[in-house]
């Protein structure tokens, strides 16, 4: 069964086997996108089972109900909601939820958000300057940066591009503003490769673009928050799972995973252990879980896919 823009999900089998525990429990996937983990999802459960699915992109809401709603069966076992997966909370409290068992975070830029231009993301057709995952957010990529200062801007394309040229390229970009020469997606690329050459350079290009995008969606603020409540909102056994594509996040959430799964805090000099540290989590896989090379071959997108999951305890 397809969508409606035939978005292939990453890694849906391994989410399907190893999220969902129970058939029917509450599920909440945070970044709904356009159905493909949901369905999934769905297809499994049983009433009174549900899933809760939020999303910042209205398009992909709108596709998602669309699709979902297909499952004649199932289609009184979900809702969906137009809102940031940091938001969660608010849902849940509104549908009066205090649990649910299990959370998945698919971190990525769908397709057709990378391949509609006017979205902003890519670098390989012309588009506005936008980026916004919410387009009923303020701040998009254009304005961001007409105000920001060529230092501000050099240590978010380093921070969030780990971006080895960045005090050049800021330089760059900020020149061009000036001139008023940074209007569109391409302007905005031809001022990266003006000043960076070589076989690498349209790995920098992409480093600055994912930069600015998380900087303006404020998206390593938002993934921090969302772990945290996770703690609040998950039963005894529920299971978190976060699909991640690139090293800023997937850090985020193995250190969040690693500090809330240790049993013990004290220091090392210390004979025997004093703190009675009480774990939130435990691994289901120590290691991250990694796409097949079937997958990455029928979807090269995948291929930077990192998939971590841990159980409440």
């Amino acid at each position: 069964m397809q969508n409606l823009f035939s978005h292939l999900p990453v890694m849906k089998q391994d989410i399907n086997n190893l999220l969902v525990t129970a058939l029917d429990g509450i599920y909440l996937d945070g970044t709904v996108g356009f159905g493909g983990h949901s369905g999934e999802i769905l297809e499994k459960l049983k009433s009174p089972g549900k899933l809760i699915g939020l999303d910042a992109d209205p398009d992909a809401l709108q596709s998602a109900d669309q699709y979902l709603s297909s499952f004649k069966t199932q289609t009184k076992l979900f809702s969906l909601h137009h809102i940031n997966f940091r938001y969660f909370p608010q849902i849940l409290d509104k549908l009066e939820i205090t649990k649910v068992n299990g959370i998945l975070l698919d971190l990525g830029i769908s397709s057709y958000q990378i391949d509609n231009a006017e979205k902003g993301f890519s670098f390989r057709a012309e588009g506005p300057l936008d980026m916004r995952l919410n387009p009923n957010s303020e701040l998009n990529a254009k304005d961001y940066l007409y105000s920001v200062n060529e230092n501000e801007l050099g240590q978010i394309i380093r921070d969030y591009g780990e971006e080895r040229y960045y005090k050049k390229i800021a330089l760059s970009i900020v020149k061009r503003v000036k001139e008023n020469k940074m209007n569109t997606t391409l302007d905005l690329k031809d001022a990266i490769t003006s000043v960076v050459f070589g076989k690498f350079q349209i790995k920098s290009v992409a480093r600055v673009f994912q930069a600015i995008r998380i900087h303006i969606n404020d998206e390593l603020v938002a993934l921090r928050e969302a772990l945290v409540q996770s703690k609040k909102y998950l039963s005894n056994g529920g299971r978190l799972a976060v699909i991640t594509f690139h090293s800023l996040e997937d850090r985020i959430v193995k250190r969040f995973i690693n500090d809330e799964s240790k049993t013990c805090v004290c220091p090392r000099e210390l004979p025997i252990c004093a703190c009675d540290t009480i774990p939130s989590f435990k691994w289901v896989s120590r290691k991250a879980i990694l796409p097949s090379e079937k997958e990455i071959e029928e979807n090269p997108r995948a291929r930077s896919a990192k998939l971590r999951i841990a159980e409440r305890i």
